[in-house]
């Protein structure tokens, strides 16, 4: 019988330092109360950073706003996580793709995809979210 999920949220001001410690504060969780792999952990940490450096750079126009992460964790079988601002969000859609060699930036988001099972950025009741689901092996979690 699969467990039920257990859901946490973690917020902070999408301030650059703030925004970090708040990806930590997530991953550290998980490596206390759920996950085993450092593999796994890693990749959460990346997708993390990157989204919470996102906001910041994007959201509210490089001034403080609200940023939370919103975690799921389906023990022996995946997390997901929700990161959400209240700023301005995409001007159009989000894209996935390796924006190239000689691009300066943009790699954001295809990072996540390339780290997630699943990703997708999408807005709701005001809120923006990207919202990505890890599928994680039953071997990678604490026993």
């Amino acid at each position: 019988m699969e467990q039920a999920a257990v859901t946490k949220v973690f917020q902070a001001i999408s301030h650059p330092g703030d925004s970090r410690k708040l990806a930590k504060e997530v991953v550290e969780y998980l490596a206390r109360e759920h996950l085993a792999d450092p593999d796994a952990l890693h990749d959460l940490d990346i997708i993390l950073t990157e989204a919470c450096a996102n906001v910041c750079r994007h959201a509210y126009g490089g001034a403080p706003g609200r940023l939370e992460v919103r975690l799921a964790v389906n023990p022996r079988h995946w997390v997901e996580l929700e990161i959400v601002d209240w700023g301005k969000g995409f001007a159009g859609d989000a894209r996935f793709e390796n924006p190239g060699p000689e691009s300066e930036g943009g790699r954001g988001l295809y990072i996540m995809r390339m780290l997630s099972s699943h990703c997708r950025v999408h807005r709701r009741d005001g809120e923006n979210i990207v919202f990505i689901h890890k599928d994680i092996e039953a071997t990678q979690w604490k026993s």
